[in-house]
């Protein structure tokens, strides 16, 4: 059985280098809250959580906003989303004046795994499987300025019978067909896998529906099926397995809150919405020209959002001085977000449960079950492999920034730069954890 041959282990702080030959595969179910992980219906991966040696149910905090995006780019980049630049599924782009979907190479404003791994010159060999082809989009080249996996794989390659034909996704079997391709003939060093079933049930059908739940099921034992041809393998014991999630779900009970329609309603034309599940972004059209007009629009918007039933908090990005108390900040308020970036908004809103926001996207509206709020970030954090040792460290503050930088540092890799020379925060950095990595001791040498 697979678990009785799994050395598991979840993670924190101390960085031991891996062995030259080592293999990493990190993996994202798309979609799977960590409370959605149990015996019942997905046993392989509940065994192995709660079986951990040295962390058992292990959970790792998603990025804000909860979005595939966000949380994909910060696990590909280690850092945070005011780093990379990847603050939701959309935004507002000043400079073209419109609302746009965010999440190409080009909007990435760090290198990622792939880009280190070709610069590092060290012959590491990189891949991708992701189900979702937008993701492909996300991991290709950008030319010299980001670099793509050596090899790419995403639903676009996959038959048509092989792939749902409403949203584009490949079903979870094919994408980890398309992985065991890439360890097998790719000889992939790293590889990352986007698994999308999970994700596109719960919004169609919601994340409490029968569909989601035999599609949770379907899902563990394709894991199940993968991960024992991977332990079977002569190199497994120097394979390490990240099996963690983007976000989690939100069941939508009720009608979708379009805010830009309350900003029509009192007339500020100065401002514009854009929803994002469950966050929703407020932007200035024209910021700066009157500092003292736009702090009191802003302020008047704040309050109009407290005053909506499906709202449950709005902050500001940066200090409002005609509001005149900091702890309406995002710094204060949320100060483990790390979103303070110009592609957010100047208030950020932050939906109740069972609402979302979706100013500017008609697609967005029909879901019955989505993400994007802080609800949505407990997510699973399992790690497996056939070297790796405990920990003495905390399992309980882990983040997708961390899971994302200690890969690099299981591959050697060093850290990650800003694509316009400027320095990162240390802040915005994740943390390398205890334990990932196989490590060989040399003779007379202990391990922490």
């Amino acid at each position: 059985m697979l678990l009785r041959t799994l050395a598991l282990g979840a993670l924190l702080a101390a960085y031991v280098p891996a062995s030259a030959d080592a293999r990493v595969l990190l993996m994202v179910v798309d979609g799977l809250d960590a409370r959605e992980v149990t015996a019942d219906v997905m046993p392989t991966l509940e065994r192995a959580w709660r079986e951990s040696v040295w962390c058992p149910n292990a959970r790792s905090l998603a990025a804000m906003p909860t979005r595939t995006n966000t949380n994909h780019a910060t696990l590909i980049t280690g850092v945070q989303p005011e780093a990379h630049g990847i603050t939701g599924n959309a935004f507002w782009d000043r400079k073209l004046g419109s609302r746009r979907k965010l999440g190409t190479a080009s909007d990435l404003l760090t290198e990622t795994i792939f880009t280190m791994a070709h610069r590092a010159g060290r012959g590491l060999r990189t891949a991708a499987a992701v189900g979702k082809p937008k993701l492909g989009v996300m991991f290709a080249a950008d030319g010299d300025r980001q670099l793509g996996p050596d090899e790419l794989w995403d639903a676009r390659a996959a038959s048509d019978a092989a792939r749902d034909d409403v949203t584009g996704y490949a079903y979870d079997g094919t994408t980890l067909a398309a992985a065991r391709a890439l360890v097998e003939h790719a000889g992939a060093d790293f590889l990352f896998i986007n698994l999308s079933d999970v994700d596109r049930v719960s919004h169609g059908s919601g994340p409490q529906s029968p569909q989601a739940i035999e599609t949770r099921r379907r899902t563990d034992a394709a894991l199940a099926a993968f991960l024992d041809w991977l332990t079977s393998r002569a190199d497994w014991g120097s394979t390490t397995v990240v099996i963690t999630a983007d976000h989690g779900f939100d069941a939508v009970k009720n009608l979708a809150l379009r805010f830009g329609d309350v900003l029509d309603a009192h007339d500020l034309d100065e401002l514009v919405a854009v929803g994002d599940g469950g966050v929703g972004h407020v932007y200035l059209l024209a910021p700066g020209r009157a500092p003292a007009h736009d702090a009191g629009t802003l302020a008047t918007a704040r309050r109009l959002a407290l005053e909506q039933p499906g709202i449950a908090d709005a902050v500001y990005l940066r200090a409002n001085e005609a509001d005149g108390r900091e702890t309406h900040t995002l710094a204060k308020r949320y100060p483990d977000w790390h979103v303070g970036h110009e592609r957010s908004g100047d208030l950020i809103l932050i939906a109740k449960r069972g609402y979302h926001l979706v100013d500017g996207s008609t697609e967005e509206a029909k879901l019955v079950g989505n993400h994007g709020g802080p609800g949505e970030r407990d997510v699973p954090a399992i790690v497996l492999g056939g070297g790796l040792r405990g920990t003495r460290e905390r399992c309980d503050d882990i983040h997708a920034a961390d899971l994302g930088r200690t890969v690099q540092a299981c591959l050697g890799l060093p850290e990650v730069r800003r694509l316009d020379g400027r320095p990162i925060p240390a802040d915005d950095r994740g943390r390398i954890l205890d334990g990932m990595c196989p490590v060989t001791p040399s003779p007379g040498v202990t391990v922490p």
